[in-house]
């Protein structure tokens, strides 16, 4: 079994004979730390692995926690052209596409999974610690990875994206905790008409019904419970007899990351806020549901 150091390692992994690449953040003295957990994390929409990591400082903690960063990357639109962020962003196909990008045939779900068995053979790690997140279009595909092989997660944690799934159908239920702030302008809370960033237009569902959905397909309730209110965040619950489901909301956060470096144009994604550090809070939220 190949140990690479401790630090950051691009490697890569083809499909369907498009180069991709993922990042693994290797934390220090991992050889002595037996089997590791997996946190994979899914950057948003025009996003790098490298970005994402800067942005929401996972290898920060992974060091200090002895876990696997994972950050896979996506392909841009066109495949067959170089990314760029205003003319061929990277994203995820996580059940919608727009109509004139719907003809590049890419099984996105299919790439996950083909990087989680080359880290898994790479490293010695606890197949039954395997936590999934992302942000924006990363959240949809969490969703989507969950409803297409919970067996292989044992929870996930969507930030500021949407399921796009009209019925999804996992498994298993799975842990999950989404957080998404007050003042989103491309996943607003109450849904509604939104124009990308790439222009063009979109009918959002409004967030909580949207979280509904996902509650009733893993068998839990629709309607949710507030259970906290402190310091300008909402916390509430889908109750399900088996599994926690936790639903986060920030004011006056923007489509940023919670807490992170706040990198992305305020003009363009709203307002960054450190009211809520999701990294160490979606952690602190696995290691609980995961053992």
């Amino acid at each position: 079994m190949s140990q690479p150091l401790a630090g950051p390692h691009l490697l890569p992994l083809a499909q369907n004979d498009w180069p991709r690449q993922f990042l693994v953040h290797v934390p220090p003295d991992h050889e002595h730390r037996g089997a590791l957990p997996i946190v994979m994390v899914l950057h948003g929409m025009g996003g790098t692995a490298l970005w994402t990591v800067q942005e929401t400082q996972w290898d920060q903690l992974a060091d200090r926690e002895g876990f696997l960063l994972v950050v896979p990357e996506a392909l841009p639109l066109d495949p067959g052209q170089p990314m760029s962020f205003w003319k061929n962003p990277t994203r995820w196909r996580d059940g919608h596409l727009p109509e004139r990008d719907q003809q590049t045939a890419v099984d996105d779900g299919r790439y996950l999974l083909a990087v989680l068995d080359e880290v898994q053979n790479r490293f010695a790690v606890n197949r039954r610690r395997v936590f999934v997140t992302g942000f924006s279009n990363g959240a949809g595909m969490t969703f989507c990875l969950a409803a297409t092989h919970a067996e292989r997660l044992t929870a996930i944690a969507p930030v500021s994206g949407t399921c796009r799934l009209e019925h999804p159908r996992p498994a298993r239920p799975v842990p999950t905790l989404y957080l998404i702030g007050t003042e989103d302008p491309l996943v607003p809370l109450a849904g509604g008409v939104v124009r990308t960033l790439w222009g063009w237009v979109e009918q959002r569902t409004p967030v909580r019904e949207m979280l509904g959905r996902w509650s009733e397909a893993m068998g839990g309730e629709i309607l949710s419970q507030r259970i906290d209110e402190e310091e300008g965040v909402l916390v509430e619950r889908f109750p399900h007899p088996q599994i926690d489901f936790l639903f986060y909301q920030i004011a006056g956060l923007g489509h940023h990351w919670p807490g992170g470096r706040g990198q992305l144009s305020r003009r363009l994604f709203g307002p960054p806020s450190k009211r809520v550090r999701a990294t160490e809070l979606i952690w602190r939220f696995f290691q609980r549901v995961g053992g």
